[in-house]
């Protein structure tokens, strides 16, 4: 990706663990090392811009015949919740779509749940244009047919038309012998990759100039890097999924699981490194708690400061965007239908507060070295930077202690909060609820006292805030 250099407002940042304001602080900027401190610092020079289009919500392929009123332009509720979130990517897989089947017939009282009609790909073709979202539309390769998917491409194509993104094929094939068992136990990354390159050709031949993305692993992140080095010029988009942790049926799962970080953060960016350095590459599939998220830990506010984290953790990393897995049934929907009502869930509110904070400004690299109580992240745009604030510590309030190199006029904080970790209900964002008819209207922000050196903001145990210096 291009990169323009600009100056940053910002010289440093010290975080300092005690609710007391510190004292006066010189101007030498040197760092404090102690066990009440953590230390934030900012690179020299702005890097990569924010995508736009960086939000995103992943939805399996059996919701479009489960519950017709949720991917519906009729449904202006969840048409609203979506264009909260500016410009997006609408992926629609999971592993519904290799269990599902295509049928180039009209949806009628008959038709069984698992097939997929042209009434289906209509209505989703108008929703995608309500809410003005390309589709990243995943096609099965479980049953190993490429000519009923490349027909079905086809359909997809004619309906969807300029929104339609790019076209994947299979869910998580690296999981397909050792847990889904749509193949024999020896099934491995070059017999996906044959079979991958038999739906590329079919579908190509279906529908002349298809883009294409992949592989959409599950949990082996050298298939990216095997799938880049042999389809590097096939694809616009290399891509995989991220849970935090799971099954959800684990009973030592709680929320702490979920805010921290576990080895498979580490082990993705591995996998897309290479990847990334040639083409873009996004998580296309991501949440908390694998098997459909748990109740207690995927529902309530501690979800909210993961998913915000987890954001931001991978936009440091250039990740062009990531997609919440949503739909029926699934605790960790930052959407839900619940009895007919759609309403916001606390990742809801996460993605807010990120397209509030990331504004498609430039990143600021920001170093901590306090990695888990504690983040920091930063991006410019015309000389006004937003600072998004993580205290992640469900016991302590931190001051984070701003020291700009240069005057700053004003500074407003708007606020992610909620009455507990544990709360599901009362979370708020900028002082607001959304509302009844998915209008939302952030209404608060506070006032920074802007000192000659610092401004302090303090961030509640449990709790993150946008700040916006100017």
């Amino acid at each position: 990706m291009r990169k323009s250099y600009i100056l940053i407002l910002l010289a440093l940042v010290l975080v300092s663990c005690h609710k007391e304001h510190p004292g006066t602080i010189d101007n030498t900027n040197l760092l404090i090392n102690n066990d009440h401190t953590v230390n934030v610092t900012f690179a020299a020079a702005a890097g990569d811009l924010v995508p736009a289009t960086y939000e995103g919500l992943s939805f399996e392929n059996s919701i479009l015949a489960e519950d017709e009123s949720f991917l519906n332009a009729n449904n202006k509720v969840v048409v609203q919740l979506m264009k909260n979130l500016g410009p997006g990517i609408l992926r629609m897989g999971g592993a519904s779509s290799d269990l599902t089947t295509w049928s180039r017939s009209v949806r009628n009282s008959g038709t069984p749940l698992d097939v997929i009609t042209t009434t289906d790909i209509d209505r989703l073709a108008a929703f995608s244009r309500a809410i003005d979202w390309p589709v990243l539309f995943g096609l099965n390769l479980g049953n190993n047919d490429p000519a009923l998917a490349a027909d079905e491409a086809a359909y997809v194509n004619q309906s969807i038309g300029t929104n339609l993104y790019a076209f994947q094929f299979g869910n998580e094939p690296d999981a397909y012998a050792p847990y889904t068992h749509h193949r024999n136990p020896s099934y491995g990354f070059n017999d996906f990759l044959a079979e991958w390159r038999g739906y590329h050709a079919a579908v190509q031949k279906a529908v002349p100039g298809a883009e294409f993305a992949g592989p959409d692993v599950a949990f082996n992140s050298s298939w990216i890097t095997s799938f880049h080095e042999n389809e590097r010029g096939e694809t616009k988009l290399q891509d995989g999924h991220y849970y935090e942790t799971g099954p959800a049926s684990d009973i030592g799962i709680d929320y702490n699981s979920i805010l921290g970080r576990s080895y498979k953060f580490g082990q993705l960016l591995d996998g897309v490194q290479a990847a990334s350095k040639v083409q873009p590459y996004r998580v296309t599939e991501i949440n908390n708690v694998y098997g459909g998220g748990k109740p207690g830990v995927s529902d309530v506010f501690a979800s909210a400061l993961w998913a915000l984290d987890i954001m931001w953790a991978f936009a440091d990393q250039s990740c062009q965007g990531i997609n919440f897995h949503t739909g029926k049934g699934l605790f960790y929907s930052p959407i839900m239908n619940e009895n007919g009502v759609f309403v916001t869930k606390p990742e809801y509110y996460a993605m807010l507060t990120f397209r509030y904070g990331s504004a498609n400004g430039r990143l600021v690299a920001t170093t901590t070295d306090n990695t888990f109580a504690c983040s920091a992240h930063t991006t410019v745009i015309n000389n006004t930077y937003s600072i998004t604030l993580i205290n992640k510590d469900v016991n302590k309030s931190y001051d984070f202690n701003i020291i700009p190199n240069k005057s700053v006029m004003s500074a407003k904080v708007y606020r992610l909060s909620a009455p507990s970790i544990t709360a599901k209900d009362g979370i708020t964002f900028a002082g607001s609820k959304v509302n009844a008819d998915g209008t939302f209207n952030p209404s608060a922000s506070e006032n920074v006292t802007i000192t000659k050196r610092n401004f302090i903001v303090n961030v509640p145990a449990g709790s993150a805030a946008v700040v916006v210096a100017q």
